[in-house]
């Protein structure tokens, strides 16, 4: 059977569209990547100047925003564990409901965050509602909509610091494996930091 020349052309056209897309969505791909490497060096950079001194809520700060930037996300929060009540309580949080949410309090077993720092486990989940862990109970509270997440435990040996939780992807993408990474590793800078910061506050308690 011949095949109609309008056919062939049209299913080229296809592919030519098809082909665009999937090339723009590696070039946005490489360039979260390129992010991320410039946000964890930055990230080494702001470790390296907190020996010599620091603010404890000027370098959370800093740490949260370099989070999202490396894993292209406007909105994220750093939850610490409230040693005292054994509560999660929203330390830091960058984005649309930062004023409703920060210091925010919930209990340590509260959906995928309370999940995270009771298991030491990272988790991505690009679909919350489909998630036996997640909880809309923070949603409901301050009025958000959340859609995907990651979050990754801040610890060490001794201690459990809390997690990072970053939420809702700018590019339209995914969250992925790569971004969940990138995470893990910058968990880990904020738990190096964090506990750096009280062993400046012991010794500096000490001296006094």
């Amino acid at each position: 059977m011949a095949i109609d020349r309008r056919d062939i052309v049209q299913m080229l056209k296809r592919e030519i569209e098809d082909l665009k897309a999937r090339n723009q969505k590696l070039d946005a791909r490489i360039k979260r990547h390129q992010q991320a490497f410039r946000a964890l060096n930055r990230m080494d950079e702001t470790m390296r100047a907190m020996r010599s001194g620091f603010d404890l809520k000027r370098l959370i700060t800093d740490l949260l925003a370099l989070v999202l930037h490396a894993c292209d996300s406007e909105n994220g929060s750093l939850i610490l564990v409230d040693d005292d009540t054994d509560e999660l309580v929203f330390a830091e949080v960058v984005g649309a409901a930062r004023e409703q949410l920060l210091n925010h309090r919930i209990d340590n077993d509260t959906g995928i965050v309370g999940h995270v720092v009771r298991t030491h486990q990272a988790m991505l989940v690009t679909d919350v509602q489909n998630s036996s862990k997640w909880s809309a109970e923070v949603d409901r509270v301050i009025g958000f909509n959340t859609n995907a997440l990651m979050c990754a435990p801040l610890f060490n040996s001794a201690k459990t610091f809390g997690a990072i939780e970053v939420v809702n992807i700018m590019s339209g993408d995914q969250f992925d494996d790569n971004d969940l990474a990138i995470l893990r590793v910058t968990a880990r800078f904020v738990s190096q930091a964090l506990q750096e910061a009280e062993d400046i506050t012991l010794m500096e308690g000490e001296r006094s």
